[in-house]
């Protein structure tokens, strides 16, 4: 059951952010202008990435919802007020894979 929640959330990515994509330094992040400008990966991609501890997956929904089910791994960081913060407090040097539902 889990791991067909992994593959419908996965399949079901709003958002993916790969901080690393342009090879920022460690102090830079990526600001895209639009939406349609962000990359996207797949969820065979995304998983070997996974696999690979080449990533970090945050999940982007509500604590509510992390807390009943989330993937493995997964850290919590809901969108909205601070989420920004949180985020520059991410470990550098990895890509960043946020999912929501």
């Amino acid at each position: 059951m889990r791991s067909k929640l992994a593959v419908v959330v996965l399949a079901c990515v709003a958002l993916i952010l790969l901080a690393c994509s342009k090879q920022a330094s460690s102090t830079e992040s990526v600001k895209y202008k639009s939406e349609a400008d962000v990359p996207r990966i797949n969820v065979q991609d995304a998983k070997a990435a996974v696999d690979k501890g080449e990533v970090i997956l945050v999940d982007s929904r509500p604590e509510d919802a992390y807390k009943m089910e989330h993937l493995a791994g997964a850290i919590n960081i809901p969108f909205g007020p601070h989420s920004e913060e949180k985020f520059s407090a991410l470990p550098q040097g990895k890509k960043i894979i946020v999912y929501c539902s």
